[in-house]
């Protein structure tokens, strides 16, 4: 069945330049994406510290819990060796291996590898590393390994170092002779003679006696550009063909961390790589840090990327129990920040500036953003965002200074200097579509935006095409708003098969191969077909209602404040009560507050009585959240009456009407919430203070841009619906179309790419010649057509 549509562009009216800075890269170490990842180390756990339990938590049982009881996994049992095992060729050879803190290397590598042989019987003890998931090998190419080693006086030295298919098979092999019993430095070269994806680089030994490893490390000679301590050129290549402008690092929440001492701290990240600090991440294992500051400086620059470091402000993630810096300690951190700066931009007779230089790079990496924290919001994060924003423009008024919003809402500052502000949205596929208009109507003389994370993560269609299409339906609105809306980059980047933390994301890899998502698609085509100027459009489309049920929900510290509340349909009630505790029939006790009805409630009115107490308030309604997936309406009020009407959907947030003042009553107010089929009111002591009208989802969402060099309009269509649309697409009265077009769909919606199916939803490019002005837009696709004029 097909529906209809008609698209009208004007190109003579210009809008605006194209923003070139509008797709970039955010890079954070989540999924394995570094270690495991783009960092082509081949080793996992190359110095031994991968199951130490960072400074002031405990683990219980498979758990970790943190200073401010954040509980997380720790999938490895303190003392094992994770990456390392012995093998023995005879079942009665007497040896073992066990982490030793005696002798350490020097003070940020303080375990060695122990390894005890006491009775060999004439056969061969080998220690081996299996890397990360096995280590992949190609015929004929080589491998740098290094490491450090001593011995005792009993052990002769001798051990013969082989790279090995995972049969044991030896496909390399190199005599080493351990001369010290102090801490010595080995290097070798190794090439492998055949193919293995899940190789072993084993130390093998039929003498007696104790040897200790340190730092084994092995990396391939092709790293991207032949690098040392480099990276993986397949997985560049795949962030290199989205031609991004800018990169976004380290993170994320890795910068935050769920502790002070899990914070990222680039000074622990440079240098030598034995002198490095690991630690342990938010998204639960160790980093070597190998991949630090100045490496993600090196790739920015290799790619042709501008930079954007993300500093910690002195707060811990704030969506965990976290911690904050005290504010007469934060000098530190704001040092630390213009440290960075310093050593990414300062001449060479600078302090961080002759750093830089003493470790490879001379001149300067002219670093052009500093985002002031991540995800951080509310007042703790105000007064440090301005402490820091403060610093910088005392001492870097050229660098580019971007605020996080995050939980705040659009372009509202609190009165704050905010040049960027970056907004996060994970979120399901409705509310992509949705308010894929929502930067229609943002305020042109506030701060300019950065859409800094968003993919479509809840519901069906997560990760496939149809989560895709979601995202590309959003783009285009930031696409027609390039005045206002100015940089933009999808998170996750990078996931490994056999560590993913979060899902959906947009590469995929084991040890040898990659494949991409639906997303990766999207994105691509996005910034490979910009165009100059964004031109005037008018799309006329058809639309579906949104469904949304659900109860009421509070917070249990708002409890005690509800007297007489009244739920009622139809002059039916649903639920009455002259005050609400946690065992109340009717409710139940969810992780996020007392929730009250069913997901079938629909059209409803809410009477009550309420405190506003020093923690504000929070009055959520249609609220049909299921486990984490929250999707709600929140009546929110601040602790001085501020207060507002917003959509809840995901981890993401809308507001839906303008702030309104309220002066408190510490005796209470009466509030009214009416919800019909179409409209939220929302009613303040008989006053109507809230009004929405709920948006409908439109079958198709467009963006269209001038490409003056070619002479050619570049029109996106996104159509999120069932239907094909048969779509009139007047351009100043053409009556032909012709050009190119690229379509990206599929018979399912619910398809998706995978390793051992890496091609079933790409985009397909053809020669565009239709006979009219009429295209017709396949059902759940993104097409591209560049219309020659």
């Amino acid at each position: 069945m097909n529906k209809s549509a008609k698209l009208t562009i004007d190109t003579n009216h210009k809008k605006f330049p194209v923003s070139p800075s509008l797709y970039g890269l955010f890079f954070e170490e989540i999924n394995r994406a570094g270690d495991g990842g783009i960092y082509a180390e081949l080793i996992r756990n190359r110095s031994f510290e991968d199951t130490i339990i960072p400074e002031r938590c405990e683990v219980e049982g498979c758990e970790l819990h943190s200073p401010a009881g954040w509980v997380s996994p720790f999938e490895e049992a303190p003392g094992s060796i994770p990456g390392w095992h012995l093998r023995k060729d005879a079942e009665e050879s007497k040896a073992s291996i066990s982490l030793d803190e005696n002798d350490p290397l020097n003070s940020e590598n303080s375990l060695s590898l122990r390894v005890e042989l006491e009775d060999v019987v004439d056969k061969v003890i080998s220690v081996y590393n299996e890397g990360f998931w096995g280590i992949p090998l190609k015929k004929n190419e080589k491998y740098n390994l290094s490491f450090y080693a001593k011995k005792d006086g009993n052990f002769s030295g001798n051990l013969e170092i082989t790279l090995e298919n995972k049969k044991g098979e030896k496909l390399s092999s190199i005599p080493c002779e351990i001369t010290s019993e102090n801490w010595e430095k080995y290097e070798l070269v190794l090439e492998s003679t055949a193919e293995e994806p899940e190789g072993v680089l084993a130390f093998s030994t039929s003498d007696k006696g104790t040897f200790w490893l340190e730092f084994v490390s092995l990396f391939p000679q092709k790293t991207f550009i032949e690098r040392k301590n480099g990276l993986r050129p397949d997985l560049v290549k795949r962030v290199a063909d989205l031609e991004p402008k800018f990169l976004r690092f380290p993170g994320g929440c890795f910068v935050e961390g769920f502790s002070v001492e899990t914070a990222y701290r680039w000074k622990k990240t440079i240098g030598d790589l034995t002198q490095r600090s690991s630690h342990w991440t938010l998204w639960n294992y160790r980093t070597t840090n190998g991949l630090g500051y100045h490496e993600y400086l090196q790739m920015a620059e290799d790619l042709g990327l501008e930079l954007m470091f993300v500093v910690n402000c002195g707060l811990t993630c704030q969506g965990r129990p976290g911690e904050h810096i005290p504010l007469e300690d934060l000098d530190d951190w704001i040092q630390d920040m213009l440290d960075a700066i310093e050593y990414a931009n300062g001449p060479i007779t600078s302090k961080w500036g002759t750093l830089r230089a003493e470790n490879g790079h001379p001149a300067p990496f002219n670093m052009k953003y500093i985002e002031i924290g991540n995800e951080n919001f509310g007042t703790e994060y105000n007064v440090r965002y301005k402490r820091f924003y403060d610093a910088v423009k005392a001492k870097y008024p050229e660098i580019i200074t971007i605020w996080n919003t995050h939980w705040e809402v659009g372009t509202e500052t609190k009165g704050l200097p905010v040049e960027i502000v970056d907004e996060h949205f994970y979120a399901d596929f409705d509310y992509y579509v949705m308010y894929s208009d929502m930067y229609d109507t943002y305020d042109r003389n506030g701060p300019k935006i950065y859409v800094g994370e968003y993919a479509m993560i809840l519901g069906e269609g997560a990760g496939k095409l149809k989560g895709a299409i979601s995202e590309a339906a959003f783009m285009t609105g930031m696409e027609r708003n390039q005045d206002i809306v100015t940089m933009s980059s999808y998170a996750p980047l990078f996931a490994n098969v056999q560590h993913t933390n979060w899902t959906p994301n947009l590469i995929y890899f084991n040890g040898t191969n990659s494949y991409v998502t639906p997303s990766y698609h999207v994105q691509k085509l996005f910034a490979e077909n910009r165009g100059d100027i964004v031109l005037e459009s008018k799309v006329e489309t058809e639309n579906r209602f949104p469904s949304f049920n659900g109860g009421m929900s509070f917070r249990e510290i708002d409890l005690p404040n509800i007297k007489a509340i009244n739920i009622s349909s139809d002059e039916k009630s649903l639920f009455r009560s002259e005050y609400l505790t946690k065992e109340q029939p009717g409710t139940c006790l969810e992780w996020y507050g007392l929730r009250i009805g069913d997901s079938s409630w629909k059209d409803y009115t809410v009477d009550m009585n309420a405190i506003i107490g020093l923690q504000g308030l929070k009055v959520r309604f249609l609220d049909s959240t299921k486990e984490w997936q929250q999707n709600y309406f929140l009546w929110e009020f601040d602790s001085n009456g501020e207060n507002r009407l917003v959509h809840i959907n995901g981890w993401s947030r809308v507001k839906l009407s303008p702030n309104q003042a309220l002066n408190v009553n510490p005796d209470g107010h009466h509030l009214c919430i009416k919800v019909t089929h179409d409209s939220l009111y929302c009613y303040l002591d008989d006053q109507l203070i809230h009004e929405y009208k709920i948006a409908k989802i439109p079958y198709l969402t467009t963006v269209s841009t001038l490409d003056e060099q070619n002479n050619e309009v570049i029109v996106k269509l996104v159509n999120a619906s069932e239907y094909n649309l048969e779509t009139m697409i007047d351009i100043d009265g053409k009556v032909k179309l012709v050009g190119k077009q690229i379509v990206l769909t599929s018979d399912d919606p619910n398809q998706t790419n995978t390793m051992e199916e890496p091609n079933k939803v790409i985009p397909i490019e053809t020669v565009l010649q239709v006979d009219s002005n009429i295209y017709e837009i396949p059902s759940f696709s993104v097409v591209i057509l560049k219309i020659a004029l």
